[in-house]
């Protein structure tokens, strides 16, 4: 394992230390390949193809080079497009230079509006966040065309007569907007707007779309339907009495909130900006499925509390656990997974209802309730797994802890936690630090038995070691495994290694049925057949399989396309150690590591040893298959290069994706050299900061210049017109 402090030699540390120094040493050479080859979901790519290199000698050109490298990238994140790199101009010399002020103005031009016609209703009572009211609003249908576009409305020209009175768009209401704009077509010439509905149930009984599952990919297919086809209906039907939301957040950022602040975010009501930014949409944003048929410019119908128990391919029609039938034109599965149970917990729970009553799983906000619930109760949990979502849950109840005593334990079969991702370096980092949590942890156990004490109350349980722990409350998170029941009634293939519904580059299972999110085994060109259960993966394979849902063949901005896109995955401890990761990140992989360590403090020569504290630095590690880079883990290193909140700033997981697409050779000098790119010192952000410190001096100055002059100006004798004046005789 290479690593930038644990050089072989004295003199090899001191030129590492050189090197990096981010006050002493600010010209540097990084390479920044534009390669125009390959395709993916990111947009087209600049530069010629043998690459080029941008000398460094400012933050603002090494922000501009790096901007390059990252988003340059075939499979590039589509919140930093291609199009937002800076603008850069070259001097005889032929070094790049781009000013403050310009890659501030562009940034700014690019920045997403939000206006009040953005945030629309769906048909239902429209929610203001301007001020204005329901009357100035007008009608609330007829904002549902710019839908889930994500991106701001079109300039809408002014009414006659606007010039001459003087009112600004923003000032005219939404209705007399809207008698500015062509009328819709009809309905009826749009196929994706035909709805029929059912005269027994008044439910639809045939929709254009229909998405089955209400997680993160079916809500991304159907924001890529409606951008597609603007007059679209589609029909959503989840199991769970919730709106489309966020997962992550419940194993880790609601349990260090205070209980008013989640009872708020945990509310699918009103304004989700202001109360929640855990649900995707409010409720109000879902036309309820007994008015779809009359959402004149269509919209995004949600089913609650229903699940599909069987799929018929050949009539196009699935039927509901409510008995009701749907016929569909295009199809979606977005199932989503389930946890993963343990045959010892189950068999236990079977015999004993005290035992069934103390175990838990999680999965959604329910089971997330239910915990927290029992927790503040008890007085032990024993939690069952190393993995993401053991070792979230483990830290996170180390916070009812601090409050209650509560005493954590954690049992897995590894020898250490994320072990199955992690190298073993920062496995072993990871355990230290969820033991200082305050976690027992009992490394490379399993599960043996489970039986009710009743003598003491708690659940015993039995580990391979022959020890026994025993306590209140069981939760067991040894992972999900992919909903795909429906398969057996429609025909579908499964993966036979990973689970999920076998799916082609357009995440086609069959003609006009389609698969997207957990649920899905798709081929990765770079990387072969994965199934990945990630909420970007969740997101950019949803919108994949919406756009082609909708495609036609006709439109060509309509057209069909692959499902390329590198999917990133992270992980956040108590909100201090954190990481990201793209690509295949898997333990059993070789791997190479680089951290930004202070230089060691003998200069004997000695290499020295690595211990488990070291790795609380950033750093870059590498996995490595068949003398290739295959996967890019950022540990404690920010996606940002450089931190602005008014400014986008390039991205350190877009450059892995390029990196990744490049199929970079696993060379150790080559490697070195790719991790500086990745600015592990963060100088890149320092010397951004310094020039942003710089400008905002400057401009007090001049301000500062110009109220002095304004002021010396005002008081002078002619501005007075006193003392000038003739004294009478």
């Amino acid at each position: 394992m290479l690593r930038f402090s644990r050089l072989a030699s004295s003199a090899a540390r001191h030129q590492r230390a050189a090197l990096y120094s981010s006050r002493q040493f600010h010209s540097r050479f990084i390479a920044a390949s534009t390669s125009g080859s390959g395709g993916g979901n990111g947009g087209d790519n600049a530069g010629d193809s043998a690459g080029r290199f941008y000398r460094i000698g400012a933050a603002a050109a090494a922000v501009a080079a790096l901007a390059a490298a990252a988003l340059s990238s075939p499979n590039a994140d589509s919140r930093f497009p291609t199009a937002q790199v800076a603008t850069a101009t070259t001097s005889a010399t032929g070094s790049t230079h781009v000013t403050y002020e310009q890659q501030l103005k562009q940034k700014r031009s690019q920045r997403r509006i939000v206006t009040p016609i953005d945030r629309f209703d769906n048909g239902g009572e429209i929610k203001r966040t301007d001020g204005l009211t329901a009357a100035d609003a007008g009608d609330s249908r007829s904002l549902q065309k710019s839908a889930l576009t994500r991106s701001a409305p079109a300039a809408l020209p002014l009414a006659a007569g606007g010039a001459a009175t003087g009112k600004s768009t923003a000032q005219r209401t939404v209705a007399e907007q809207q008698a500015t704009l062509p009328a819709p077509a009809a309905p009826a010439d749009s196929p994706g707007s035909v709805v029929t509905m059912s005269d027994r149930t008044g439910l639809p009984s045939r929709v254009p779309y229909l998405i089955i599952g209400s997680g993160f990919a079916g809500m991304a297919a159907a924001r890529a339907i409606r951008a597609s086809d603007p007059l679209s209906k589609v029909l959503m039907i989840g199991d769970e009495p919730y709106p489309p939301y966020l997962r992550p957040p419940l194993s880790k950022e609601l349990w260090r909130r205070k209980d008013d602040r989640v009872k708020a975010m945990l509310s699918p009501l009103g304004d989700m900006r202001r109360n929640s930014w855990l649900f995707v949409e409010p409720d109000s944003f879902f036309i309820e499925p007994r008015r779809l048929h009359l959402a004149d410019t269509g919209g995004v119908s949600l089913w609650k509390g229903r699940r599909v128990i069987a799929l018929d391919i050949a009539d196009k029609r699935v039927t509901l656990d409510s008995g009701d039938r749907i016929e569909y034109g295009k199809c979606l599965l977005a199932t989503g997974g389930r946890p993963r149970t343990l045959p010892v917990f189950d068999a236990a729970a079977a015999q004993s209802p005290e035992v069934a009553s103390r175990t838990a799983y999680f999965r959604n906000i329910d089971d997330f309730q239910s915990l927290r619930n029992k927790a503040n109760q008890a007085k032990s949990v024993i939690v069952i797994g190393g993995g993401f979502l053991g070792c979230e849950l483990a830290v996170s109840l180390t916070e009812v802890a601090k409050k209650t005593g509560l005493e954590v334990h954690q049992v897995f079969k590894e020898s250490g936690t994320l072990a199955h991702v992690l190298p073993p370096h920062l496995s072993e980092h990871t355990s230290k630090f969820i033991a200082q949590s305050g976690v027992a942890q009992y490394p490379g156990e399993r599960v043996t038995s489970v039986d009710w004490d009743s003598a003491a109350g708690q659940v015993k349980v039995g580990l391979s070691s022959g020890r026994s722990l025993s306590a209140d409350l069981c939760l067991v998170a040894v992972g999900i495994e992919a909903n795909t029941q429906l398969a057996e009634s429609a025909g579908l293939e499964i993966d036979p290694g990973d689970g999920g519904f076998l799916v082609n580059a357009e995440l086609e299972a069959r003609a006009d049925l389609y698969a997207a999110g957990d649920a899905c085994s798709y081929y990765d060109v770079l990387l072969g057949r994965r199934r990945v259960e990630h909420v970007n993966h969740a997101e950019e394979s949803g919108a994949v399989a919406g756009r082609n849902m909708a495609s036609d063949p006709a439109d060509p901005d309509r057209k069909r396309s692959t499902y390329q896109h590198q999917s990133s995955f992270w992980c956040n401890l108590a909100n201090t150690l954190a990481w990201d990761a793209v690509g295949l990140v898997d333990s059993r992989l070789e791997t190479q590591s680089f951290f930004a360590m202070p230089p060691l403090a003998s200069d004997d020569g000695a290499a020295g040893s690595d211990t488990a504290e070291d790795y609380q630095y950033p750093g870059v590690v590498f996995y490595l298959k068949a003398g290739r880079v295959v996967g890019i883990l950022l540990w404690n290193l920010p996606d940002e290069i450089f931190q602005d909140k008014k400014a986008f700033a390039p991205s350190r997981l877009n450059l892995a994706r390029k990196v990744l697409a490049e199929r970079q050779l696993a060379d150790p000098a080559a490697l070195q050299a790719l991790a500086r790119e990745f600015d592990v010192y963060q100088t890149v952000d320092d010397d951004y900061q310094d020039l942003k410190k710089y400008m905002e001096t400057k401009e007090r100055q001049q301000q500062q210049q110009a109220e002095a002059s304004a002021t010396a100006n005002s008081s002078g004798p002619a501005a007075t017109g006193v003392a000038s004046a003739p004294v009478p005789a």
